[in-house]
């Protein structure tokens, strides 16, 4: 509801007045832009003692301004933002710790550089495309004065003074990308410097594979730009279409949770193609055990024993050979004297 009256009994509840609102709020106040609902939502995270207004506090003007504006479009921006940041360490420690194996004691400073380089650049993803309400807010150039008029992704809804058509979406797409694929080229510049530095300390014994700065670099702009850019796209229009598809919140919720997870394990298991992380069986210490374990020493009749066991006149190469169907050409049909003859044939007429 946008109505005034309304608006001023809940803010008399709050026990809160026009001047006590930010600037920019205050502005849509008077506008008549902002409705009940999202005066309740601001009034309930931000005029009690909360770590979001603890955080919002903290942060610089134009960050604690975006906050503002997310957390109005979405109240559960702040716990999407926590469960993404702890949820994506743990599942890029996770992964670490199976491809490293018996190496991560030793590679964990390396571990623990990468979890934290994915979970931030999956929540810079994450705030970059999220919906948010913003108004009266002006620049010096057009350019930059068209960029906000911008949806954050192309499943945002419209809202007074912010009317996103298909052209629109499309632009924020496309803008969006190139904004991630910055951070990416940043992030993986970072990551791959300070990898370098921790990996010269270990004589350069890894049992992951790791790729130059800047190829890096580019990986990581690859990656966010277009894959994560992809994924969480299509991840806030799931929000908002479970929102309105079930009635209750709880149930929409927990779908929502699941998706989130499901997405950042996606993202985990890709991320490592796209900037070509792989495990070096070279430096394995379960590859040097078997070089260096005790060579068995074997009789003839051992070896004949074991020869039973995997060696088989008849073998089976495909699973044609179970339904009976002849495997290879007219060649593999002869006999091994026949073949040696059609060979001495060919060698003699050359």
């Amino acid at each position: 509801l946008f109505n005034r009256e309304f608006i001023d009994a809940v803010m008399q509840e709050w026990c809160k007045t026009m001047i006590s609102l930010p600037a920019g709020l205050r502005q849509a106040y008077e506008m008549g832009l902002v409705s009940s609902a999202q005066m309740v939502r601001f009034l309930s995270v931000f005029s009690r003692p909360t770590h979001t207004r603890s955080f919002s506090r903290a942060l610089p003007g134009w960050l604690s301004r975006g906050l503002v504006g997310r957390t109005l479009a979405d109240p559960s921006f702040p716990h999407k933002m926590a469960f993404e940041f702890l949820a994506t360490f743990a599942s890029s420690v996770w992964w670490e710790m199976n491809i490293r194996k018996e190496r991560f004691e030793q590679e964990w400073d390396l571990a623990v550089v990468n979890a934290l380089t994915a979970s931030c650049c999956n929540l810079v993803v994450l705030g970059l495309l999220a919906p948010c309400r913003s108004y009266g807010s002006t620049s010096r150039f057009d350019f930059q004065n068209a960029i906000e008029k911008l949806p954050n992704n192309i499943f945002e809804k419209s809202y007074p003074l912010r009317e996103f058509d298909l052209q629109k979406r499309i632009s924020a797409f496309l803008y969006k990308a190139a904004e991630l694929s910055l951070v990416g080229v940043v992030a993986g510049s970072i990551q791959g410097g300070m990898s370098k530095a921790l990996s010269a300390r270990k004589d350069g014994r890894l049992s992951v594979t790791l790729p130059n700065v800047s190829a890096n670099a580019l990986g990581y702009g690859a990656f966010l730009g277009l894959y994560a850019n992809l994924r969480y796209q299509l991840l806030c229009g799931l929000d908002q279409y479970m929102i309105k598809r079930f009635d209750v919140l709880g149930m929409a919720i927990f779908i929502g949770t699941t998706l989130r997870f499901m997405n950042i394990q996606i993202g985990e298991s890709s991320r490592r193609a796209w900037l070509g992380e792989e495990a070096d069986p070279q430096y394995s210490d379960r590859l040097l055990r078997a070089y260096t374990r005790p060579v068995e020493v074997t009789t003839a009749a051992d070896q004949q024993e074991e020869s039973r066991w995997f060696i088989s006149k008849d073998a089976v190469v495909s699973g044609l050979g179970l339904l009976g169907i002849k495997q290879g050409g007219p060649e593999a049909q002869l006999s091994k004297p026949r073949r040696k003859r059609v060979i001495r044939k060919k060698v003699a007429s050359g």
